[in-house]
């Protein structure tokens, strides 16, 4: 959960919490410091503080002793002291200082300061006690340039500091008169104040925020370059570095030893882990979720056609303008888990970094959920896997509204979740016998390829709902991660995995689905069909079903490798009457040798008696399949629109005006004629696949039109297709239609009719 606060319409510059977090100091880009209070719920302003003469450029409150101390454009820094509700400002003796103050903050025992100043001074200020002033240590060997961050190291006696020369800095802030002895540091030895340790090298670019971690191992940096650099104590000579692609980041945070948080220019803090044994700094997550980022490439690749991509879409994030700081607000055992964020737009925004849930799966068992928002999950230990995608450990996968997911493990494991849209089912499930098909199923591909022979093809068929699907997945994608290359057959015309709705598809799989966007779709081989069901057209069903056959046969004898990792093939939950007739056509088209009948005795019992020949294997449903009938024709949206806009809606598509003489629009199949209107003894042809030109007319608008690759229109039921467009807009009196396409023009002229419909209202 993040909570959202708002303090009008001025930049935030500086921002720094009390003790107890009831109040917040701000710095509002004028020369005045304001303290607010939480009152009823609202922020209530309750003290101003004017002794600057320059806009406030730094806040630091610290906790225990409760001062604050406050650097200005001035030339000068304030500690403020609160006594008898009025707080009192003493000037920091700041004699060498003739530049802005940028930079200041308190040390971890708080009894003593470090600022930096744009003049290129470091000092590290104290109270004397005897003569009742702040005095300041400068560091002598200071940076070349003006210093734009400061860092305290836990040990109280080491400071990193960041300046426009694009190095970083560490110095011994050792005062004798408030440390008394200098302690021992893991970056080596602390003698006199102002020694400086080390000193590192960015490539380019100036510095914008330095830190450490927790405990003091790891430094990290980031520069307007929009790169991040971090450091270990155990090898300070080898310098990490990440060069990302987003824009220029302001300030970063350590939450834990590896834990990096940034934020600047991008609107949303963005987290990362530094790994200093393998010397890696690798992205983890947006905190905000929102994905503007790369998906994979629009689906119109999947027809081999080049892919032109005009614009991305804009991030809607809980910051509107630029983060300027990062300040920690909560610890639990060392650890950061809450962090405050401020912006140009005068909001600071809490981020609760502990709303995930840890889940202890034992061997067995499996997670089911339903998402209802954006749901992050993280595999932390052990192995598990979705839909026989293995998952990786410490990657987080996210699932979008209306999605479902099943991670089942075979050893048990621990998941983190970002909300609790799951249960953990503990009843018993058939992933063991699913599992022991695919053994079986292996076997039959090692004798293949011992012996030179074809693979085995197998056919999925069961009632509607049943995961049959889900269990195709499975088993190509165990295949995949044994380095096998099934050919997938996806004959469902109304939930098709491959392609959209209203086609058949093929694909050769070679490696695993992906968990967050299902396969990468390399070339399919796709047939129009143009219906939801495979009733409403059955004779054109099975004629696609036997061009889709002949395609796959050919692709299995001219390829040795997808000869001998067989052919998977999933059909529509539509068995009776012509559905079963169906059913058995499928099975002699691709000579299947198995076919797996989910969750029916009685369709199991026919096929053995009429398909002696192929051997028969009747499994039990999965536990987590539910009826999804009032979630079809969302599915059937989404598959759509997920071909125009990409998975995540990274995609840009083409709208484009094209004239009625530039493409031919036909339509397959023509209505049933009743007997009864036809003349006495006259038997008329079934027109099922009847080829009828059509004109364009606004009753085109939303229908979705395939692109052939045919070019004679008699061939149009034998060839395969290019793509898909959809009709936004016809006007007959310029004689155009309006397209929405993947590509920036039709590659076809001949166009096929479907009865799917998609309204764009994006």
């Amino acid at each position: 959960m993040t909570e959202i606060h708002s303090f009008g319409n001025l930049p935030v510059i500086a921002h720094s919490w009390n003790k107890d977090r009831t109040q917040i100091a701000l710095s509002l880009g004028k020369n005045d410091l304001r303290i607010y209070q939480k009152v009823a719920g609202k922020w209530k302003l309750i003290h101003t503080l004017c002794e600057h003469l320059s806009r406030v450029l730094a806040i630091d409150w610290a906790p225990k002793t409760n001062q604050i101390v406050s650097a200005s454009a001035d030339y000068n820094a304030y500690v403020w002291t609160l006594e008898n509700d009025v707080w009192k400002p003493q000037m920091v003796e700041l004699q060498r200082t003739n530049r802005a103050v940028c930079c200041a903050k308190w040390s971890p025992e708080e009894n003593k300061f470090v600022i930096g100043a744009s003049d290129k001074n470091v000092a590290v200020c104290y109270y004397e006690k005897e003569q009742r002033f702040w005095a300041a240590e400068m560091i002598k060997k200071r940076p070349k340039s003006t210093v734009t961050a400061v860092a305290w190291h836990p040990n109280n006696q080491l400071i990193a500091v960041g300046s426009c020369d694009y190095r970083c800095r560490l110095y011994s802030a050792f005062v004798r008169v408030v440390d008394g002895q200098p302690q021992t540091s893991n970056w080596g030895t602390i003698k006199n104040t102002g020694e400086l340790l080390y000193e590192f090298q960015s490539e380019s670019g100036w510095l914008h925020d330095v830190a450490f971690s927790p405990l003091g191992d790891n430094l990290a940096w980031v520069s307007h370059n929009s790169i991040i650099f971090a450091v270990s104590a155990a090898d300070p000579s080898q310098i990490t570095m990440e060069a990302t692609n987003y824009l220029p980041f302001r300030c970063i945070l350590f939450m834990n030893e590896s834990a990096l948080l940034v934020g600047g220019h991008e609107f949303s803090p963005l987290l990362y882990n530094y790994d200093q044994k393998q010397g890696k700094i690798e992205f983890i997550e947006k905190l905000d979720r929102q994905e503007t980022a790369t998906g994979r490439q629009s689906v119109g690749r999947r027809f081999d056609q080049p892919v032109i991509q005009t614009q991305t879409p804009e991030p809607v994030s809980t910051h509107q303008s630029m983060i300027t700081q990062l300040v920690p607000y909560q610890k639990e055992n060392g650890n950061l888990v809450k962090i405050s964020s401020a912006d140009l737009f005068g909001q600071i925004v809490i981020w609760n970094l502990s709303d995930k849930k840890e889940i202890v799966i034992e061997a067995g068992q499996e997670l089911r959920g339903d998402v209802d928002e954006t749901l992050t999950l993280e595999l932390r230990s052990g192995k598990a896997e979705i839909f026989g995608t293995e998952l990786a450990i410490g990657h987080k996968y996210q699932f979008t509204s209306g999605m479902k997911f099943s991670i089942f493990t075979y050893w048990g494991c621990t998941i983190v979740s970002s909300h609790d849209d799951y249960y953990v089912a503990r009843d018993e499930n058939p992933m063991h016998i699913y599992l022991n098909v695919h053994g079986m199923l292996e076997q039959l591909r090692q004798k293949a390829d011992a012996e030179k022979t074809r693979g085995p093809r197998i056919m999925v068929a069961g009632l509607p709902d049943v995961g049959k699907s889900t269990l195709c997945r499975m088993l190509v994608n165990w295949a995949a991660r044994l380095g096998r290359t099934p050919i997938l057959v996806d004959l469902d015309v109304g939930q098709n995995q491959i392609s959209i709705p209203g086609t058949i598809a093929a694909m050769v799989v070679r490696r695993p689905a992906s968990v967050d966007e299902g396969f990468r779709i390399d070339m399919p081989l796709v047939f129009h069909y143009g219906y939801k069901t495979p009733g409403e057209n059955i004779g054109l069903y099975n004629e696609i079903v036997s061009s889709m056959a002949m395609y796959v046969n050919i692709r299995s004898e001219n390829v040795e490798k997808s000869l001998i990792s067989g052919v998977v093939v999933n059909t529509c939950g539509y068995i009776r009457q012509e559905g079963y007739e169906s059913f058995k056509h499928v099975a002699k088209a691709f000579d299947v040798d198995i076919i797996i009948v989910l969750d029916s005795e009685w369709l199991a019992t026919k096929l053995i008696s009429d398909l002696p020949s192929v051997k028969v294997i009747t499994l039990p449903k999965s536990g987590g399949v539910v009826p999804k009938d009032a979630a079809k024709d969302k599915f059937r949206e989404n598959k759509i629109r997920e071909y125009f806009y990409g998975p995540r809606n990274n995609i840009c598509p083409h709208v484009f005006t094209i004239d009625f003489n530039d493409v031919k629009v036909y339509k397959i199949g023509a209505p049933q004629i009743p007997d009864s209107c036809l003349p006495a003894g006259m038997i008329l042809k079934n027109p099922y696949n009847k080829i009828m030109p059509i004109a364009p007319s606004p009753t085109l608008v939303h229908h979705v039109l395939a692109v052939s690759s045919s070019s004679d229109p008699e061939q149009l039921l034998a060839k395969n297709l290019l793509g898909f467009v959809v009709v936004q807009h016809v006007d007959p009196d310029k004689r155009s239609l309006t397209l929405l396409s993947p590509q920036p023009n039709v590659k076809n002229r001949l166009l096929i009719m479907s009865d799917v419909l998609f309204v764009d209202l994006k």
